[in-house]
């Protein structure tokens, strides 16, 4: 029932993670020569953070739109450091609300690595389990799932014991 919930909870972090993430990134695959510095936007807040010293790293902006006020945020997760250069927003020419920064842009196959790396992690795990679940099904019914003991099937013949239990 652990490793249920265990699975569970990688599945659900790589589908949140997924869902949060690929869209933006594929606009900025396939936009990434359209934009131009933002007009309309201010940016706020603006942190990184490495996670496990160097092999990932996640920079959030957060700002708001001086048309309405409207606060937004972005996430970024990489490989490596943290990138310490100085940010600026970017909007795309044709559709002012597509937001991203420079350092979203020059990171850009970093990023697409980061979201493959976790897509491969998710696959090999689901086809782990599922030889797991095919070896365990493949077995005769009532056959032991596991490797081979060591000891006999049998007790050794000796004295018997003739009604004495074992404790």
């Amino acid at each position: 029932m652990k490793n249920a919930i265990g699975i569970t909870v990688v599945f659900g972090a790589i589908a949140m993670f997924m869902w949060n993430s690929v869209p933006r990134l594929m606009s900025d695959v396939w936009h990434a020569r359209d934009f131009v510095p933002a007009q309309g936007y201010a940016i706020t807040k603006y942190e990184c953070t490495n996670v496990n010293v160097f092999m990932f790293n996640h920079c959030t902006v957060t700002f708001v739109s001086l048309q309405n006020g409207e606060k937004r945020e972005i996430t970024d997760w990489r490989l490596g450091w943290a990138p310490s250069d100085p940010v600026q927003l970017l909007q795309q020419r044709d559709d002012v609300s597509s937001v991203t920064t420079d350092v979203s842009l020059q990171t850009l196959w970093n990023r697409v690595l980061v979201a493959l790396t976790l897509v491969g992690f998710g696959a090999a795990l689901a086809l782990a389990l599922i030889a797991k679940a095919s070896k365990a099904e493949d077995a005769p019914v009532g056959a032991l799932v596991g490797p081979p003991r060591s000891e006999p099937a049998f007790e050794p013949m000796g004295r018997a014991t003739f009604g004495k239990r074992r404790a």
